[in-house]
């Protein structure tokens, strides 16, 4: 019966199949994977909506707080503008007014009365000054209008809080202004808003003005506040309450920024805005857990699949094709009788295959059998020969033996036993963790007077904005080495490399070889020529690698050559057509200025001039109170007269002061004394101070 053959469109080719099977797919993961991307998006669109509604409802919340504590403020201005002691200006009174005011009533940093021209006249604090954004014109302004005023947002300089002035006039029985009374109200108590609501990880309220300068910052004031925003973000202030905006925010974290005014009012539409910022990571954490699960099923559905098609593959192509192989290895051995099985070949390539395989060995034993029944056959007729059948000589072969080779011997290396770490906060007494006085730049010791905090935002703005080159002067000991140590850290330092020059002198080449070294290349280079361009290519390199190259000269007042200017001068042309690309900052003395001009090129580079003043008699006060408690020390031990005459002997100078009260420190805890007065430091100030006896017993430190 003759097989009936079916048309090749209809055969069983299990290859084809399979390999549209495989095809089919990879093409439905494709589909399933761009569903989840589309689920991704929105729900990343859904959470950021709901992050948006809820910072919105968080800055809101900060605007009314913000009016409400206003109209408070206002109350309370009304109710003690009507006080007697104040209309009739009795200084005692006045004061203890204020100041029992202050302790009852929460949430302000001073209470302040001045006459009509300015002047102050009492404080609750007892400091004669005026609150932080607060002029006497302002207070003039108030006494001409009767009207309550507010005053510009600020950053109260002892506190470092965000604050603003209320001002109202007291006016007696006859309709005359006798005095007006300002309330510095701390802004700061906003930031439970952001504490009490649930917002993501990560996120930050903050209270920026116009200019850009960060009045208040949660979670971390100490490291923003007074800062200025660079230039890209600053056209965000501009649009308060346009909803959420991706961009990268202070740290260069990419995030989520919503900017609301502080105040619905129109007439104070030019003040602080409310900023809250949510990183984008926090933001979408839940979205991207959501599509990781979704992934990760898809890759436990392609590997199920891939699994289940490595079976059908094994079963229909892998076992026929190890049984061919096996036939094929097995007839070319010899063994003709050798076949693929039953289930080895079904259908398709490997099918067929299999059956021209098998009628190969079925002709290849017909072979073998019509051989072998010729050779009887002439096994017959040779009857006067025997023929020997041919011996196949099995020889032994050889196994060489390899020995493993020897493994080598080794000896752990013995644990490393770490030796106990040594404390480096020592108690110098009075429960002071540090000593408070020293000499040594360090940042953290750094009191901001108003010269040193106008000097610090404008600095670190200059060297942040790649402004050519800034200048820094002032007396020596007045805190420029420790302002620049300042500003550096304020320097993110992924994104800046800094040279840091301590000891200008020489010429020239001495200056491109430290320049060089303080930028991390040290070369044999002698000649101008080869030094510029190993800087040159240091420079580059830098901008490549997104980097800012600055340059900092501390004590430049030093340089005896006028070469050495020219020759730095002649750094800031290295630059391409959008920027510059090396920054300048030279610290010295007064004479500093006198240097520079008489290089022109380099003086019509200076786009910013700092100069730094010493401290005033309550400006010395508050420096020695600073240092104390950064120190660890509760409150101050210096008594007011003693910090007078330690104003007087150092003039204001800040490395004085810390002379002065370091030896008072030291005489003081020689005699057990637990305060520092007028007398002790008459005795540091003597030129022959007592000098205690040797062989005494010293007293314990307290």
């Amino acid at each position: 019966m003759r097989q009936r053959i079916l048309p090749r469109s209809l055969r069983p080719d299990s290859v084809r199949m399979w390999r549209g099977v495989i095809v089919a797919a990879v093409l439905a993961l494709a589909v399933l994977a761009a569903w989840v991307v589309l689920l991704h998006g929105e729900a990343r669109r859904q959470a950021r909506r709901e992050v948006g509604r809820g910072a919105a409802v968080v800055a809101r919340s900060v605007a009314r707080d913000h009016e409400r504590l206003l109209d408070a403020a206002h109350q309370l201005l009304l109710a003690v503008s009507q006080r007697p002691e104040l209309v009739a200006l009795e200084p005692g009174a006045c004061q203890s007014v204020l100041a029992g005011v202050l302790g009852v009533v929460p949430g302000y940093l001073d209470l302040v009365a001045a006459s009509p021209g300015g002047e102050v006249l009492c404080a609750a604090r007892g400091a004669p000054r005026l609150p932080a954004g607060v002029e006497p014109s302002d207070i003039r302004r108030a006494a001409a209008l009767g009207n309550p005023t507010l005053g510009r947002h600020a950053i109260d300089p002892l506190a470092r809080r965000p604050t603003v002035a209320l001002s109202r006039a007291v006016i007696d029985d006859a309709g005359s202004v006798r005095a007006v009374v300002v309330a510095a109200l701390d802004l700061g108590q906003l930031e439970r808003t952001v504490i009490e609501s649930p917002l993501p990880a990560g996120a930050a309220l903050m209270l920026i003005d116009r200019n850009g300068v960060i009045l208040s910052h949660h979670p971390q004031p100490e490291r923003w506040v007074g800062e200025l925003l660079d230039d890209p973000l600053r056209p965000l202030l501009a649009a308060p309450g346009a909803g959420p905006v991706d961009t990268p925010w202070l740290d260069g974290v990419p995030s989520v920024v919503l900017v609301e005014p502080m105040s619905r009012d129109a007439a104070r539409a030019a003040g602080p805005v409310v900023v809250v910022s949510l990183p984008r990571r926090s933001v979408f954490r839940d979205a991207d857990r959501l599509v990781a699960l979704q992934l990760a099923g898809l890759g436990l559905l392609a590997l199920a699949g891939l699994v289940c098609g490595a079976l059908v593959v094994d079963r229909l192509v892998g076992r026929p094709a190890q049984g061919l192989l096996r036939v094929i290895r097995s007839l070319n051995a010899g063994d003709v009788r050798a076949r693929m099985r039953r289930g080895d070949g079904r259908g398709g390539l490997v099918g067929r295959l299999a059956r021209s395989v098998n009628a190969l060995g079925r002709r290849l034993e017909e072979h073998q059998q019509t051989t072998r029944h010729l050779e009887e056959q002439l096994h017959a007729e040779r009857t006067a020969r025997v023929l020997a059948p041919p011996s196949a000589a099995a020889g032994d072969g050889a196994i060489a033996a390899h020995d493993a080779p020897p493994r080598p011997a080794w000896e752990a290396p013995p644990d490393a036993v770490p030796e106990p770490a040594m404390d480096a906060a020592q108690d110098h007494g009075w429960g002071l963790r540090e000593p408070p006085f020293e000499n040594a730049p360090n940042p953290r010791f750094l009191w901001l007077s108003p010269t040193h905090s106008d000097a610090l935002v404008r600095l670190t703005y200059a060297l942040r904005q790649r402004r050519g080159c800034a200048l820094l002067t002032g007396g020596s000991g007045c805190g420029k080495t420790l302002l620049t140590r300042a500003v550096v850290q304020r320097l993110e330092a992924t994104r800046y490399d800094i040279a840091l020059l301590t000891n200008p002198h020489g010429g020239r080449i001495e200056l491109l070889r430290h320049v060089l070294y303080e930028l991390g290349v040290e070369t044999a280079d002698t000649t101008r020529a080869e030094l510029l361009h190993a800087l040159n290519d240091v420079i580059v390199r830098n901008l490549q690698r997104g980097r800012e190259t600055v340059i900092i000269v501390d004590d430049a007042q030093q340089v005896d050559d006028p070469a050495w200017f020219e020759e730095l001068s002649s750094l800031l042309n290295i630059q391409t057509n959008e920027r510059t690309l090396v920054t300048l900052l030279l610290a010295g003395t007064p004479e500093l200025t006198a240097a520079v001009q008489r290089v022109p090129h380099l003086d019509r580079r200076v786009s910013i001039r700092c100069g730094l003043s010493p401290l005033t008699a309550e400006q010395t006060a508050q420096y020695v109170r600073y240092r104390l408690t950064v120190a660890g020390a509760g409150d101050s031990m210096f008594t007011r007269e003693a910090l007078a005459l330690i104003h007087g002997a150092a003039r204001g100078v800040p490395r004085a002061i810390n002379d002065a009260c370091d030896s008072a420190l030291l005489l003081a805890r020689l005699d057990g004394l637990t305060g520092i007065d007028a007398t002790l430091v008459r005795r540091v100030l003597s030129p022959t101070p007592t000098v205690p006896d040797p062989a005494a017993e010293l007293p314990p430190s307290r």
